[in-house]
Formats: structure tokens, sequence, C-alpha cells
């Protein structure tokens, strides 16, 4: 519910800046694009933690063979370090999206006020 509330919020601002003509519709309509790409992008990789944490515990509980059980001990610090990658990735490219847009309207702004 709050990450949908953060891109209302979002969007909401794009829409403004948009109505004040600091953006035109074809650079909102990327932002949100490359926003919502960036979201898909960590969905799945918590969505491969989650499958790789569910095989590793799967091997560890269900199976006694001294290999299943070592492959299924790897699998679970796999799982989180697929989750702590996807998170760094989703901070990184959010910050950088967010960065080219504030770069972007600053020099829209510069632009406009020396036409």
């Amino acid at each position: 519910m709050l990450k949908f509330f953060r891109l209302s919020l979002l969007t909401d601002d794009l829409f403004k800046r948009f109505v004040e003509k600091e953006l035109n519709l074809n650079d909102q309509l990327a932002a949100i694009r490359s926003i919502l790409a960036s979201e898909r992008t960590f969905l799945a990789y918590q969505r491969t933690s989650l499958a790789t944490l569910a095989a590793g515990l799967t091997l560890v509980q269900f199976f006694q063979n001294f290999w299943f059980q070592l492959v299924g001990w790897l699998l679970v610090p796999a799982a989180i370090f697929t989750l702590t990658i996807g998170f760094v990735r989703y901070r990184k490219t959010r910050r950088y999206i967010f960065q080219l847009e504030k770069d972007f309207v600053r020099e829209a702004r510069h632009h406009k006020i020396n036409n």
C-alpha cells in the first residue's frame, strides 16, 4: 500500500510539472516507465530470492543425504544475497532516476529563464 502511495505522490508531482510546462508528456511518461521498470526488476529479485530460499529449505527439510543438505544450506545465504543485491540495485537506480529528473527540471528552468 505504501509503495502505491509513493508512486501516486511521484506521479502527482510529475503531473504538476507537466501542467506547469516543466515536463512535456513524453518526458513525464518516460520517467514513469523508468520507475515502473525499476520496480518490476526489484520484484523479480524478490521472486528469485524467495524461490531460492524455498528450494534450499525444502532440500534441508525433506532430504537426509549430506549433499542435498549441503546444497540446501548453501542456497539459504544465496537467497539472502540475491535479495540484498536486488535491494541495493533498486535503491541505486531509483536515486539515479530521480537525480536525472532533478537535473532535467533544473536545466529546463535555466533554459526558460535565459530565453
